[in-house]
């Protein structure tokens, strides 16, 4: 029955990553207001994720990028960031370029989770029983 836990788990990381996608775009941050430029700087980060997960040795399913995803937002919080303060954080500096950066690298790479996620099919539960869809 190890498909059972597999399956609760790509269950939480789903509601996880669902979570922070609208915590994301409540606080106007997604890929639909995008311009191009920036759509390409978030795909950069897309292949730099599934780089990194793919250097550890982890598959890129909704699981590992949820992990991913926590990793970011736990470093993000330590920086004094969240979605909701991510406008504020870089109006609101006097010398808002170190600021700016590094919570649009943040954001841009929340927004790569995200986009992965999106992308990413029910296939993600490894050892799921293929007769339970017989």
């Amino acid at each position: 029955m190890g498909w059972l836990s597999g399956a609760r788990q790509v269950s939480y990381a789903r509601r996880d990553l669902d979570t922070l996608a609208e915590r994301l775009a409540s606080a106007g941050l997604s890929t639909s207001a995008l311009d191009a430029g920036s759509l390409a700087y978030v795909d950069q980060h897309a292949a730099a994720v599934r780089d990194s997960l793919a250097l550890g040795g982890a598959r890129c399913g909704v699981v590992e990028l949820a992990a991913y995803a926590q990793g970011v937002l736990d470093a993000a919080a330590e920086a004094g960031w969240t979605p909701e303060n991510h406008r504020t954080l870089i109006s609101t500096q006097p010398d808002p370029e170190p600021i700016s950066g590094t919570a649009e690298w943040i954001a841009s790479r929340l927004l790569a989770v995200c986009v992965l996620a999106d992308a990413s099919s029910v296939d993600d539960i490894s050892d799921i029983d293929p007769l339970l869809f017989a």
